[in-house]
């Protein structure tokens, strides 16, 4: 096999790839004795089948066989042979195929630049220093208490934390609208699809009727409303308070807990971690910058697609569990792209130089350090460690995970100086 390497940039290279006349040959005799055992054709019986019958029968798939074959053997010997780690799947262009001739193709590959990592040894990092107050724990655990409260009915006028059950009519200029809603309920000054419908409410009780006028724009997503000034005639079903659990161990006992006390701790141990995430995650970002701002390389398209696309697929995730609230990204498709492109790019950027780090530092992840995270990760989610790994097995993201997990331990190790 002969190799020729166009050096586009440091990240592209096009590959010339030529597999041997003989090989082409011997390959294509296989096909077609492989090819003569199996076909049956009018007038011939099978196994019988001329030669060159079945060339002309078949000449043009043998070929494209052959081709796709010699493809898949020889691309995977060119890219360890020239020592290149792809990161998309090469751009391929037939240049020769056929009979009594060599096989000829090119590659177009997209590659990891191979970068010398410089300044970052010795980095003035601030130490990731942290405090919970008892503040914290007490807002913490009445969060916890305010999600266990459950509403019951009273007889009294509607205020701010009940929850208000109403019928919902809807007209436009005295004639009745389909839609409206039986026993829509919401959470006064907190829940309720529109404002107006705190406004209308709070002070009513069970019973009791009321109306507000809205005017909806023309390009509203509900057909039914849009451009339309549209009155919401409501009827006050019941009125429901919140009663909330003690603060006790029996509580504690119902979220999984043998006591108060346990429950606590465990409160004041997440908010650490979640303050020592913070605060991690920022100084991580100044180490970043300096990095990124003292390291320049060229990066390849597709990479920096790549993670644009993981970027989209992250926040269309957290709208559809309701997350990322899509009003909070009014933005065009060109500017949500000029956005994101800068994101993704500065994340490729960061990955690389941590992963250089890495190589150039020995810095791996050890088996037992994937099963010790694998096990904390499984107790948080109430779940089996092996489940958990199977789950992850299944989803294909565990070198995802070790790559992430190499990559903290870099940061670790440039928190302490990088060894000076």
């Amino acid at each position: 096999m002969k190799i020729e390497v166009e050096d586009i940039s440091p990240v592209m290279k096009r590959l010339t790839i030529e597999v041997p006349e003989e090989e082409v040959k011997a390959l294509v005799d296989d096909y077609y004795r492989e090819l003569k055992k199996e076909v049956a054709i009018e007038g011939f019986r099978k196994g019988k089948v001329p030669e060159n019958v079945l060339r002309q029968r078949f000449g043009k798939r043998v070929m494209s066989d052959v081709a796709k074959n010699l493809m898949e053997k020889t691309y995977p010997q060119a890219i360890k042979e020239k020592g290149y780690k792809p990161i998309s799947s090469p751009d391929i262009d037939i240049k020769q195929c056929e009979e009594g001739s060599p096989f000829v193709y090119t590659a177009l590959v997209q590659i990891k630049p191979v970068i010398d990592v410089k300044g970052y040894r010795g980095m003035e990092c601030k130490e990731v220093t942290v405090e919970v107050a008892d503040e914290d724990v007490e807002k913490s655990l009445e969060q916890l208490r305010q999600s266990y409260g459950e509403f019951h009915e009273v007889d009294r006028e509607a205020r701010k934390g009940d929850m208000v059950v109403v019928d919902v009519e809807l007209s436009c200029g005295g004639e009745k609208l389909e839609g409206g809603a039986k026993g829509y309920r919401f959470v006064l000054g907190e829940s309720a699809r529109f404002p107006e419908f705190d406004t209308a409410t709070e002070g009513l009780k069970s019973g009791d009727t009321t109306s507000f006028t809205k005017s909806f724009p023309e390009g509203y997503h509900d057909k039914l409303v849009a451009g339309k000034e549209v009155e919401f005639h409501i009827t006050v079903k019941s009125v429901k308070e919140k009663v909330l659990p003690a603060l006790d161990d029996e509580f504690a006992k119902t979220v999984g807990f043998n006591s108060l006390e346990e429950l606590k701790n465990r409160v004041k141990e997440e908010i650490l971690r979640a303050k020592e995430k913070v605060e991690k995650d920022r100084i991580k970002s100044e180490i970043m910058d300096k990095l990124i701002e003292e390291n320049s390389f060229e990066l390849p398209p597709s990479l920096v697609d790549n993670y644009f696309r993981q970027i989209v697929s992250n926040i269309m995730e957290g709208i559809r569990k309701g997350v990322v609230d899509p009003a909070q990204q009014p933005l065009t498709p060109e500017e949500f792209k000029a956005r994101y492109m800068g994101v993704a790019e500065k994340q490729a950027r960061g990955d690389i130089i941590l992963d250089a780090i890495a190589e150039k530092e020995n810095i791996e992840v050890t088996d037992e350090e994937v099963e010790a995270l694998i096990k904390d990760m499984a107790e948080r989610r109430g779940e089996s460690p092996e489940e958990l790994r199977e789950n992850i097995l299944k989803a294909g993201i565990m070198d995802a995970i070790i790559d992430g997990m190499r990559r903290e331990k870099v940061f670790d190790f440039l928190l302490k100086g990088g060894n000076q």
